[in-house]
């Protein structure tokens, strides 16, 4: 008959499951470490990235009607090949003899960079657009038919909007951390007579850091 080896009172068997026991709390305690080495390093790496950039772009209504953009971003979640992104921006445009627009507006999105610098994106926007008429006078027709100038005081609309563009990052390449993009866009003006009326436009310019702290 085979007898258990004991060794001050514990015997091979209860060695053997002591062994296990520690062998498992080893791994967990390994994975564990590797994991938050992980976080540890993906964090490190993004707290090195700036959190914000501002944008100055060409907003062209059907692309020919003239239009400034200015806004900011803000990377609440970024790596070195994706952001995601919440911006926040004002503008306006001129369609001469038909109206001036301005808008301010939210938009969230999301940006993919390839290392060779190419990027795509994608943004969806809600904002208020105030139109005004360019050129001519205001009429009203009052209830009893009679027609009068009225003051430009101009019409509020809510202002929702999608977007996708390319662009390219010339930090990747170079020293000269500027961005540049091209993104048209559809953005809707309601209520207009009752609906919807869309718009096409695009919006292209440059994405720059906001001060030598705030860089790559």
């Amino acid at each position: 008959m085979l007898r258990m080896i004991s060794i001050n009172g514990v015997n091979s068997s209860q060695i053997n499951s002591i062994y296990a026991a520690l062998k498992k709390k080893a791994i967990k305690s390994a994975i564990l470490s590797f994991i938050l080495l992980a976080v540890v390093n993906v964090y490190g790496q993004e707290s090195k990235l700036p959190k914000t950039k501002a944008t100055l772009s060409y907003f062209g209504e059907t692309i020919t009607h003239p239009g400034l953009n200015i806004g900011f971003e803000y990377y609440h979640f970024q790596s070195k090949t994706h952001q995601m992104i919440l911006a926040t921006n004002i503008g306006g445009y001129v369609h001469i003899r038909n109206n001036s627009s301005f808008f301010i507006r939210g938009q969230w999105g999301q940006r993919i960079t390839f290392n060779c610098g190419v990027f795509i994106d994608e943004f969806m926007g809600l904002g208020y657009l105030h139109q005004f008429v360019n050129g001519g006078q205001n009429y009203e027709v009052l209830p009893n038919g009679a027609v009068v100038n009225t003051l430009n005081t101009g019409r509020p609309m809510i202002m929702p909007s999608v977007a996708i563009g390319i662009g390219y990052d010339f930090s990747k390449k170079s020293k000269c951390n500027v961005v540049y993009f091209l993104r048209p866009e559809l953005f809707w003006k309601a209520p207009f007579n009752g609906y919807y009326l869309t718009h096409l436009a695009l919006n292209t310019g440059v994405i720059f850091k906001l001060n030598k702290k705030n860089a790559k």
